[in-house]
């Protein structure tokens, strides 16, 4: 059985001594250390990593949730946010390689067309596509990397309720400008 989701991505009824009950149960294990925008130690020397740990510290405090006090990522989630992040610039490393390959690839599968097979150029041209066909297998390679690195990215993802499947569809609802009091509210709330 899965494990429960957080009551503040849970849309289920509940009567409100299980609601009670399941946000005392909920408050016993929130830490009171705080997740904060300056990124942690492990992410020093990490530009993209330290980004990513920004924009989701920061998108994670726009959410009422956080502001009520029951953050979705809490202290006890930071060592699986770090690796997030390293996980998130490790990916974009490896795109930009991927990338870089291709292009080499490509240059010397141009060259490799240009030689004929003749009989003095017969070696030459082999040991050209031996080149050409090498660097395919390390592309292909490359790409497989990248693959298991974004699937181990998603899941990761998932285990931190950030994806939209993993909140199941329920939008954290956002916190918003307190709207004005009208004349009514006053009247009817004395």
């Amino acid at each position: 059985m899965p494990a429960s989701k957080p009551s503040t991505l849970s849309n289920r009824h509940s009567t409100r001594a299980e609601r009670t009950s399941r946000a005392d149960a909920e408050s016993a294990v929130i830490p009171s250390t705080v997740l904060t925008l300056r990124a942690p130690a492990p992410l020093t020397g990490h530009p993209a990593a330290s980004a990513t740990w920004k924009r989701m510290i920061a998108l994670q405090n726009q959410t009422k949730a956080a502001q009520d006090g029951k953050p979705i990522i809490t202290a006890f989630d930071e060592d699986l946010l770090v690796k997030y992040c390293l996980l998130e610039e490790e990916v974009l490393e490896l795109a930009k390689m991927r990338k870089q390959m291709r292009t080499d690839w490509e240059e010397n599968q141009k060259a490799a067309k240009k030689i004929k097979p003749k009989a003095e150029t017969l070696k030459t041209w082999v040991q050209m596509w031996d080149v050409v066909n090498g660097m395919f297998q390390r592309f292909q390679g490359m790409d497989a990397r990248l693959d298991g690195k974004r699937k181990l990215l998603h899941s990761i993802a998932q285990s931190l309720y950030i994806t939209p499947r993993s909140r199941a569809g329920m939008a954290i609802p956002e916190a918003g400008p307190e709207e004005p009091k009208s004349e009514m509210d006053d009247l009817l709330n004395g």
